[in-house]
């Protein structure tokens, strides 16, 4: 290799070691605005039904109640209210009240919706006795395939739970559930989990 080649490489490490250490100012975008939000207890999921005819299928709303690998309630079993899919999206939305309190909200349409108050229980951690109140929103995995009247769960709001081996509450697990959710850290060990989600069948 020249001398003049390897001057030319020498200058153009430089240059990018230079630029390496710049630093600029970026503006905040919607995502870290949703971050914070996220942090603060807010959290929004969609569901898209744009490929369904509209208005040819009526959706019930379904909040159920786990612990720890078993479903405790249906809160909304015997409901006698369903929408019909009039807009392409479904959302449901959670948003803090109180320490122990938070909102779900259904909304169907610009018009049809409607909300519910639910309690966040506090788990102990059995270490130190201290109570802690840390809820995590989780996904699931949308199944191409649905069947008439049969669960379509949407998200799911699970609480913390105490780990014996790491003497700490804890609430880690996948980012996204599918359809072996049952297996999971959160379904096997967390004393309360919401899933909320839809069933529908055609009119």
């Amino acid at each position: 290799m020249s001398k003049k080649s390897i001057i030319t490489i020498l200058l153009a490490l430089v240059t990018m070691a230079g630029q390496a250490q710049e630093i600029y100012k970026a503006e905040a975008t919607a995502a870290d605005y949703i971050k914070l939000l996220n942090k603060q207890g807010y959290h929004v999921t969609a569901l898209d039904l744009s490929k369904l005819e509209a208005d040819k299928y009526l959706v019930t709303p379904v909040i159920q109640v786990w612990s720890k690998g078993k479903m405790e309630t249906n809160i909304m079993e015997g409901w006698g209210m369903a929408y019909t899919n009039s807009a392409p999206k479904i959302t449901i939305s959670l948003m803090p009240k109180a320490d122990s309190l938070f909102v779900c909200n259904f909304q169907f349409d610009d018009v049809c919706s409607f909300s519910m108050d639910l309690p966040k229980p506090s788990v102990k951690n059995e270490d130190d006795g201290t109570e802690h109140n840390m809820y995590v929103c989780r996904p699931f995995a949308i199944q191409p395939n649905w069947k008439e009247n049969e669960l379509i769960p949407i998200v799911a709001y699970s609480s913390s739970w105490y780990d014996p081996e790491a003497k700490i509450c804890r609430n880690c697990d996948v980012l996204e559930f599918n359809t072996d959710f049952l297996n999971t850290a959160t379904f096997k060990w967390s004393p309360c989990i919401y899933v909320f989600g839809i069933t529908m069948k055609k009119m």
